[in-house]
Formats: C-alpha cells, structure tokens, sequence
C-alpha cells in the first residue's frame, strides 16, 4: 500500500510516496497540502536487482566509517538525472538505496531501494534521502541546515557547534539542567532561516540525531557557540572572518554545487553580521555552563 505524506519545515513544504510510513520524528511537521504546493516530492519505488541499477553510474565515493553509509554515483549516462547520484545502506558491502535526482529541479525526485529491504533500513535511506533533498532544494532560500545542539533559553536559541565528540549534547545537558527556564530545541539538525529584513531564527526539524527531540518550533537566533575540550573554561568572542570561519564547517552543504555554495556563504555572512559568534573552551561542567550563559546571553 502506498502511502502520500506532506512536511512542512522552517516553512519549507516537501512530500512522500512510499509503500509505508513508520518515521514518527515527522508527525509534529505534518501539513495538509497539494502536491504543487511542495518545493520538493520524493517517490521511494521498490527496485528488483539493485546491482543492475548502479551499473551504469561510476563509484566516486563511499562518505561514512560507520553506519549510515552515504555513497557517491557520477552520473554520465543519463541526461535527464543530475550529474551526481546518491545511495544509502546500514551495510558497507553496497548500497541498498539510490536516490536520481532530476535535472529539472520541478520534476520528483525518486528512491530507488532494494524490495527486500529490512524496515529499519528502509527508514534510515527515506530519512536519509529527504535531509539530503532538504539541503540541496532550500539552500537557495537562505536557509542553512546545521550540525548543532540548540537549546532555548529567554525566548532565543544558542546554538553550539563542534566536531563529533566535543560535547555539543553535553553542554545543552548543562544547560537543562543547571540554568532554569532552559529547553532543548533540536540536538543534531536545527535550520536556520533568514526572514525578509534578515533576522536570523533557529528551528528545530525531524532529524535530531540520536535525542528524539522533534519540536515544530522556532525561535530567534541568540547566538552561536563553538565549543572545544580544554582543562579550564574560557570563552571569547570571535569578529569577522574568525566567526565566519567558526560557523561554516557547521553547515551541510553540496559543495559541488557552486550556486549552492555562493547561496550558504552569502547566508552565512549574514548570519554572523546579526548574531553573536563565540569560542568555548570548556570542561563538562556546571561552571561552563554558566560562563557561556552569563556571557551569550547578555
């Protein structure tokens, strides 16, 4: 049985066709809409030979050490799809998923995935599929999805970036706990979207990593903090080029792309022209989460 779902996320309209629906983290961000009124549709369409399919595209690269893999397909066989194809698997051996995007953004685009696939593979390559689709059709709509834990404090949200392991989830922790009045808003892929004078606002959205934290929320963007793992805890404000270079590895991207490109920087110096940008070296402690609290949100 096939099933048509529509999402709306930062503003952003999209749907879904696909033989069932079990991803609940969308639930909050479903809307009743027409078809045409989506930016993006995705149509997951079960394949019988998988290996026939990625025959004709060349291997670039496989993305992930670990589960979930995102593989690369260059494309020079079919001019009706763009020149880059994606697939998706829980498995390293192949993909079990590959995602044709149209050259002609307004057409659907469509996954492909194996027909024996296990549901929880399934959902990880649909899921997979519309953050990436996501990305690739808002950019041009001054709109950055990030890679940030974002907590909610005095009605604006702060934002905190770093490498995997640095502590984001942990200093939002701090955050919940120690300073009253704090919420989390989103722990792995907020969005942030421009509104027409420029103000910055901070979203949360239906991918939040491993904290099933999916609020249909947006507030003002209060400030971005990047954190590093230090013996002490000390925080600095960062002024042009520092904070623009603090910010952007934090920002999916398609870098490929060179129009999607231009759009991300021209938002993320817009970005960092309204809000705040600030290096944390921190422990994970109460202290820390004071000092960036005390300081961020004066």
């Amino acid at each position: 049985m096939m099933i048509e779902k529509y999402f709306c996320v930062a503003g952003h309209r999209f749907g879904v066709r696909c033989p069932d629906w079990v991803l609940s983290s969308y639930e909050p961000f479903e809307v009743k809409i027409a078809r045409e009124e989506c930016l993006f549709f995705l149509e997951v369409m079960p394949e019988d030979d998988m290996p026939a399919l990625l025959a004709p595209y060349r291997e670039l690269t496989r993305c992930n050490e670990e589960p979930p893999y995102l593989w690369l397909y260059e494309n020079k066989v079919d001019p009706a799809l763009d020149d880059v194809l994606f697939g998706f698997s829980l498995q390293e051996g192949e993909s079990a998923a590959l995602l044709e995007i149209p050259a002609d953004l307004r057409q659907p685009c469509r996954l492909k995935v194996r027909r024996r696939i296990a549901r929880s593979e399934l959902d990880c390559c649909v899921n997979n599929a519309l953050m990436l689709l996501y990305t690739l059709y808002t950019t041009p709509f001054d709109t950055l999805m990030i890679h940030s834990s974002v907590t909610v404090f005095e009605g604006k949200g702060y934002s905190f970036l770093g490498k995997s392991g640095t502590g984001k989830s942990t200093h939002s922790s701090l955050w919940l706990k120690y300073i009253e009045g704090t919420w989390l808003l989103n722990d792995d892929n907020p969005v942030i979207r421009l509104e027409a004078d420029g103000t910055p606002y901070i979203y949360g959205t239906p991918w939040s990593g491993k904290t099933p934290c999916y609020k249909n929320e947006r507030v003002p963007l209060g400030a971005i903090v990047r954190l590093e793992q230090a013996p002490y805890n000390k925080i600095t404000r960062l002024k042009g080029l520092e904070a623009y270079t603090a910010f952007l590895p934090s920002c999916s991207s398609l870098k490929w792309k060179r129009s999607l490109e231009d759009a991300l920087c021209r938002t993320v110096e817009t970005v960092v022209s309204k809000v705040g940008v600030w290096h944390l070296e921190c422990l994970p402690d109460e202290a820390a989460a004071r000092l960036s609290n005390s300081s961020i949100t004066r």
